[in-house]
Order: C-alpha cells, then structure tokens, then sequence
C-alpha cells in the first residue's frame, strides 16, 4: 500500500497562510510528521489562486526535498504550465502527477507534457465533460479511453494509478459501493495498472470522520486498493493499513507491523 500524505495542500487555511508567510519550519514539520507515519510520497499543492502557483510550489520542492532527499512528491496541479515548470526540478523520481481525467480539454492539455515525462506515476479520474458518473459501468468505461491515451504517449501501464472516485456517502448511500464495483472492475479490465484514492471524500458531512474513513481504507484495501491519498497522521488510518497488511497476506513476515508497534505508532 503507497501512501501519499495530503496534508500540505493550500487549499487549507493554515497551509496557505503558512505558504504566504513562507515559513519553512512549518513545512518541515509538516512533512516529517507524514513521513514517519510511512508516507512513501507526498503531495505538495501550491494552489491559492494566486499568479504565484510556479513560485510558491518549486519553493515547496525545493524544501522538502534538500531537507528529506529520499522521500518521493505528488506535484498537484490541474495546470500544464505549472507542472511543466516543475516536474523538471524534481530529483527524487518516479514523481506523481496528480491529475487527469477524461474531459477533452484536459486530455488536449496533458498529452503533449507527458510525452515529455513519460515516467511520471500519473492519478487518472473516472470523471469525463459529464462530471463524475454514477454507473460502475461509465467509470470503467472512461477508464478504457484514458489509458489508450496515456499508453499512446509513452505512459506505462504500471505507471497509471486509476481513482475510480470515493464520493460521499451522506448525500448517497450506495456511493461506496459503487467505488469498489469500479475499482474492482478497472483492475480486473486493466490488470497491469493500478489504484489509487483520495478516501477522505466517503465520510463528508458525517461526525466522526475518522472512524468512517479507518474501515472504508480496510475495505478498499481488501478490494485492492494499491494507492491511498489521505492525512496519514490519522491514528485510524495508520492501524487500520498495518492491520490489513497482517490480514491479507501483503506484509510479508507482519514485519511492517511489528515496526510501527515497536516504534510505539499503535
């Protein structure tokens, strides 16, 4: 299980007040936090709404990475120009590019950039010009057009990470379920690539977030689920992906278990 910690994202009002004042030791702490809670990438998204969106995110690059060398970046921009000034300053690689989807205008945007970065780990959205679809069927049938595009540029197969899109399931109760049917079929359609999600979205507009979020990780997980966006810091969500790991045969030994539970993490 990869996990990409979310937490320095400036849609956040401490991250985009700390972003303005460019304070340094904030983002460090923030990164080291994620870090030792087994982010194996993390996202940086530099997007306020300002003209500054290049400036601010190769200053947050450029932090994290002379400070932590080894950890991998989730660069998260909707703009082709802001990624294409920035992928090329990342050291540590593979680098994430988080991400794209089926609408023309995107697709017309990015193929041209990642021809030029055919290694980029690229998040692709099961959402097309119609939105996000409520059908398992449509989700996996955008995923279809998607990776003819991106195999067509040089992306490889692997290097796909699919976010079949976890929606709230306050407002629909069968929205989790239509997410695993997706994710379920995507992998078995496209067995070479892999998944990825941004779990948080199941719990909107519920109490006590954390405690939704903990079993739908389980869940995915069990279903296949190679990838996960989240706070990794959540207590929930770090014993409930050591748990499955144990539960479903992929840490090897219990070793990953052991170690957090030594270290004091559970």
């Amino acid at each position: 299980m990869i996990i990409v910690g979310e937490r320095i994202n400036a849609t956040r009002k401490p991250i985009r007040e700390a972003l303005e004042k460019k304070d340094e030791h904030f983002f460090l702490r923030e990164a080291k936090k994620q870090i030792e809670c087994g982010s194996e990438f993390l996202d940086l998204n530099a997007g306020t709404g300002s003209s500054k969106e290049v400036e601010d995110l190769k200053w947050l690059i450029s932090i994290v990475q002379n400070a932590y060398p080894d950890i991998k970046l989730a660069l998260d921009s909707s703009s082709t120009h802001v990624l294409a000034q920035c992928l090329p300053i990342v050291k540590n690689k593979p680098v994430m590019v988080n991400s794209i989807n089926g609408e023309t205008k995107k697709m017309a945007e990015f193929m041209p950039l990642l021809k030029e970065f055919p290694d980029v780990y690229i998040v692709a959205l099961t959402m097309d010009d119609s939105g996000i679809p409520s059908s398992w069927e449509k989700r996996v049938s955008i995923a279809g057009i998607i990776y003819e595009k991106l195999t067509g540029v040089g992306i490889k197969q692997e290097n796909i990470f699919y976010d079949a899109l976890v929606q709230p399931v306050s407002t629909d109760n069968e929205a989790f379920r239509v997410y695993l049917k997706s994710l379920k079929t995507i992998k078995e359609k496209f067995p070479t690539t892999r998944s990825i999600c941004g779990l948080s979205n199941v719990s909107f507009g519920l109490p006590k977030r954390k405690l939704i979020n903990k079993y739908a990780l389980a869940i995915a997980m069990y279903e296949g689920l190679d990838a996960v966006i989240i706070d990794p810091v959540d207590q929930g969500i770090l014993e409930a992906r050591c748990a499955v790991g144990v539960l479903t045969g992929t840490d090897q030994f219990c070793m990953n278990y052991i170690s957090f539970f030594r270290d004091g993490k559970l």
